[in-house]
């Protein structure tokens, strides 16, 4: 606090001497300038006086607008960065939990009025714990911006992926069918099946997919998320690189795999 403190009074000396230099230099610049327009033009000294003090009123406080301005720019810039960041996963480079949540809740108003569909998919990977508890949490994390790198070449652009929280993460597809849904699940779960290679460590995970559809399952956002990420423990309790369609009736279904 007392280096804080400090920066500040050094900076209030230095803000006062930029002022004082400028009032001399506008004094200055008054002075000159009365002379020339009274010796060039022979305006009375009343006229001149007030013309002089117009000019010289606006050249004094023209550099403290420019320095508001600057300042102001800088500002909405800061802004701007940090609402970035407060939206988006430092990690994986996707949105995160904040984002998805605010643009589900626009996305259904819109869905809802145009009556028609959507369905959020919650996915979680299959291991991935012991892929950190053997190999470490820096393939862990490589991993994860991997699986987000495919997550991203399986679904639309009109389509909003975010990481969830730790391996979990969540798309909304809009305006969309359950036969068009199952066809970018079963891609997902290929893509994800496939094996990597970190830091050369060969890896091979897979992940478990829940869906819930709007307004079938949920017309709000926390009634989809909630019943999607019930439907992919189910999924995941029953056979795990499948996926689950949220069901009342849960326990009477099937986990469809690819």
């Amino acid at each position: 606090m007392e280096i804080r403190k400090n920066k500040y009074l050094n900076w209030s000396y230095k803000i006062i001497f930029i002022l004082i230099g400028l009032l001399v230099l506008k004094v200055s610049e008054f002075n000159i300038l009365f002379r020339m327009i009274h010796w060039f033009w022979k305006i009375p000294v009343v006229g001149t006086e007030e013309l002089i003090g117009t000019i010289s009123t606006t050249l004094i406080f023209m550099p403290f607008l420019f320095i508001v301005m600057k300042q102001r720019i800088r500002l909405e810039g800061a802004e701007e960065k940090f609402k970035a960041l407060s939206y988006y996963d430092q990690l994986t480079g996707l949105s995160n939990r904040r984002y998805f949540e605010e643009n589900l809740t626009h996305s259904l108003i819109d869905l809802g009025k145009e009556n028609k569909t959507g369905v959020v998919l919650f996915l979680d990977f299959d291991g991935f714990k012991q892929v950190n508890d053997n190999h470490g949490h820096e393939v862990g994390d490589l991993l994860l911006k991997e699986m987000g790198n495919r997550l991203l070449d399986c679904i639309r652009k009109e389509d909003t992926i975010s990481r969830y929280a730790g391996d979990e993460f969540v798309i909304f597809l809009p305006d969309t069918d359950k036969p068009a849904v199952i066809n970018i699940v079963k891609r997902i779960l290929e893509e994800m099946n496939k094996p990597i290679t970190i830091n050369k460590i060969q890896i091979k995970t897979s992940t478990s997919i829940g869906l819930a559809f709007f307004p079938e399952h949920g017309t709000d956002t926390i009634t989809l998320i909630r019943n999607a990420d019930v439907a992919m423990y189910k999924a995941k309790s029953l056979k795990k690189n499948s996926y689950y369609l949220y069901d009342q009736g849960a326990h009477e279904a099937k986990a469809k795999s690819c």
